[in-house]
């Protein structure tokens, strides 16, 4: 299973954060950014945090109060999250103040019971640290003095000020600001986010500010530019990073003990985008309704609940709620969100969604306003486009169907779950052809102005000058060689599909790349320059046909684009053909295969070749990931032969787990039908047997021999599918076990030999 990994338990107590802080993941660098602001150290004054929505930003500042809440002798930290709940800014200035006064007593008393419970604010004059008795006194009576005033002004900036007070005394914080975009929404006379702007600036006290990134500074700004911030360094926080993502899933999984295997806990990764929010809510709701999550239906069946009434569903009607109070606006507005999504790209016209929902232009701005803040929708004056997030879509769908068309709930429930499972095995396979792609966007992006061997980006010279040759080899013929290419110098780079739409239907996203930038100083018309590189999929060497299709393609996107000057770059990972490079050097476009392409990345990037240091201890489990075809099944078996002899098995067995896993690869090899053609395997060292795991990845396309499987639940893609037909029967009489399994997105075969006794 994939979650039996126990998890290290941290020491540290948990005040405010809502997770242990072992399944608090990919924020090692946010959390150093903002242990960075130690008061009056040299460096920053105070952070940006630019979330993303549903990204986790809240976790990460609570995460970061309740590490530095250990540190005691330190500044205090001080967690503060704004909220449209307060109603007016006057409310929301008084409750920052008092929370201010007990945390910061809190922290010097080392007593977390006022963080979650603060006493009355006299009562925290009395349970002062003596050397604060007397400022914090003062403080606390300013403010009865202004509030009773009803000054707002004075009021504001009193609260606002205390940090600044403290510290004057000695008394040193760290303020920790959440959702600062959210006091937009308070009523009163004066504007709090220009406030807090001006206090963070121009205080001696550190800050971090964070908010949703299409709002936040916008709301500290009000409209002016942003230089005001020039001591702050910024921290753009999005989604978790896949092999983030899926740890998350595998620790949250061991932590409420819920099943699940490797497939479904990708699916859930991706599915949800990398979210911690939605991952973490999914995998509560397993645990609380005791699902195991061992298969997509399971998976899909989940998900559709949460999205007809858990904390997805909730999220989005809290959203759309402050959005539209009025029960009337906010059903006409799921009505016009869910017809601009069913429109070719998601777009409509601003003037229609006026129409439609009859609001006049002051009523309507702040409606798009807050759907582009909260990432639902993107507004651009002219144009509203619905996000592609999948999770907002399927609830967008749902509630129009239940709350406009009226359609009965189960009706909804069984459809949306039919389409999210057809759509289930497509969200991998995107999956794994994206994380096989050759990253054309990356490598362009390192491009700047250096001077390269031609025969990198001239399939047909390196071809016969290296084929064959080792990497040491061909790097010294490289180094040798004295024909070279100026790189341009790149100053943007972005997926074709983002200039021109219509590379969406021939090409994945990853796969084609633009990049603009300068090919000679200075920077002029003349010298302006954009590269257009693509990726031509294919296990052989590409044809002249296919070939001569992206020659015509690529120039097409360039004029609908309207660039100048353009130079055109194919790749294909095992090249071209001879009769493709004649046609390449006749239009002049560039041509790499794979290991060019590689060989091209190391000479941009040498700091990101991994040296041979020395190998740590070796471990009880190995994983090996290996392409289909091309003999490759012998490298499995060498490597298999290692471990065996470290075992002590003796010669006999050993050449019997090495024939059983090459024919397992051989399988794999002639019957998969993987998008990304990649054998995994695992070989698990145990006391006393050496467990071998083959299985391939990928979307699984019935065929007439599938259809046909026998009821002893044998496979007869491996029995009775052609020649190989005696596979897996030859297997069974190699080793001790063996276990076929047919798995959501593919198949696995677990081979087991024992040591004798």
């Amino acid at each position: 299973m994939s979650n039996e990994i126990p998890l290290q338990r941290s020491p540290h107590r948990r005040i405010l954060g809502r997770v242990a802080p072992d399944l608090f993941l990919g924020r090692s660098d946010a959390l150093a950014g903002i242990a960075s602001l130690a008061p009056h150290a040299s460096g920053p004054r105070g952070l940006l945090v630019l979330a993303a929505p549903a990204a986790g930003a809240s976790e990460l500042l609570r995460q970061a109060y309740d590490k530095f809440f250990q540190q005691h002798g330190a500044a205090s930290p001080i967690y503060f999250q704004w909220s449209r709940n307060d109603r007016t800014v006057a409310l929301a200035a008084r409750r920052f103040l008092h929370t201010f006064l007990a945390q910061l007593v809190a922290h010097r008393r080392d007593d977390p019971s006022f963080v979650n419970a603060p006493p009355p604010l006299r009562d925290l004059i009395d349970l002062a640290d003596p050397s604060d008795y007397e400022w914090i006194e003062r403080v606390v009576e300013a403010f009865e003095r202004a509030r009773d005033r009803a000054d707002e002004r004075a009021l504001v900036h009193l609260c606002l000020s205390a940090p600044q007070l403290a510290a004057a005394r000695g008394a040193r914080s760290l303020i920790l600001f959440d959702d600062v975009h959210s006091v937009d929404k308070l009523k009163g006379e004066v504007n709090l986010g220009i406030e807090i702007a001006q206090v963070a600036v121009h205080a001696e006290v550190p800050f971090v500010l964070s908010g949703l990134r299409r709002g936040l500074l916008d709301t500290l700004n009000g409209g002016d530019s942003p230089t005001r911030f020039d001591s702050f360094t910024t921290i753009n926080l999005e989604t978790l990073a896949d092999p983030d993502a899926r740890t998350l899933v595998d620790r949250l999984a061991y932590a409420r003990r819920v099943t699940l295997n490797e497939q479904t806990r990708d699916l859930i990764a991706q599915q949800f985008d990398g979210s911690p929010f939605y991952v973490s809510a999914f995998m509560q709701a397993a645990k609380r309704t005791g699902v195991e999550l061992t298969s997509f239906l399971n998976c899909q069946k989940l998900y559709v609940d949460e999205l007809m009434g858990g904390r997805a569903n909730r999220r989005f009607n809290a959203i759309l709620e402050e959005i539209a109070p009025v029960l009337t606006t906010r059903r006409a507005l799921v009505r016009v969100l869910h017809d601009s999504a069913v429109n070719a790209g998601g777009k409509s016209p601003a003037e229609a969604w006026r129409r439609r929902l009859e609001l006049e232009p002051e009523q309507l701005y702040p409606v798009m306003n807050a759907l582009h803040t909260h990432e639902l929708a993107s507004f651009n004056a002219t144009f509203m486009e619905i996000s592609a997030n999948p999770v907002w879509r399927d609830y967008l769908k749902a509630s129009y169907r239940l709350q406009v068309a009226a359609e009965p709930r189960a009706l909804v429930v069984a459809e949306t779950l039919l389409e999210t499972l057809k759509r289930a095995p497509q969200t991998m396979a995107r999956h794994y052809r994206r994380a096989s792609a050759l990253g054309l966007r990356e490598l362009l992006e390192r491009f700047d102005a250096q001077r390269v061997p031609a025969s990198l980006l001239h399939n047909d010279r390196f071809s016969r000058a290296y084929r064959g040759a080792d990497t040491e080899e061909a790097g010294a013929g490289l180094d040798a060689e004295t024909d070279l290419i100026r790189l341009p110098q790149v100053v943007h780079a972005a997926s074709c599909e983002s200039f021109h739409l219509a590379m969406r239907q021939v090409c994945d996203e990853e796969r084609c790349a633009v990049a603009h930038g300068f090919d000679a100083m200075p920077y002029a018309d003349a010298n302006e320059i954009v590269w257009i590189a693509a990726e031509i999929e294919g296990k052989m060497e590409i044809g002249r046909a296919l070939t001569e299709v992206w020659c015509d393609r690529l120039p097409q996107v360039a004029n609908a684009c309207g660039f100048r000057r353009v130079r055109l770059w194919l790749v294909s990972p095992e090249g071209f053909t001879a009769e493709a490079a004649e046609l390449l050097n006749e239009r002049d476009v560039f041509s790499s295969s794979r290991r060019q392409l590689e060989l091209l990345t190391a000479r941009l990037s040498p700091e990101g070749l991994i040296g041979e240091g020395a190998s740590p201890e070796p471990p009880d489990e190995f994983e090996m990931v290996i392409p289909m075809g091309g003999d490759t099944e012998l490298i499995a078996a060498h490597t298999v032969e290692q471990i065996a002899r470290r075992l002590k098995f003796m010669p006999e067995a050993i050449n019997q787990i090495k024939t059983a896993l090459v024919e397992a690869c051989i399988n794999a090899s002639e019957h998969s039908l993987s998008p990304d053609r990649k054998i995994y395997q695992r070989f698990r060292v145990e006391s006393d047997r050496l467990v071998v795991t083959v299985s391939s990845r990928g979307v699984r396309i019935p065929t007439a021999a599938q259809q046909g499987q026998n009821s002893n639940g044998h496979d007869p893609v491996g029995e009775s599918a052609g020649r190989r037909g005696w596979g897996l029967k030859l297997i069974r009489t190699l080793m001790d076990e063996v276990e076929f399994e047919r798995v959501d997105d593919g198949t696995r075969l677990r081979m087991t030999k024992f040591l004798p006794r």
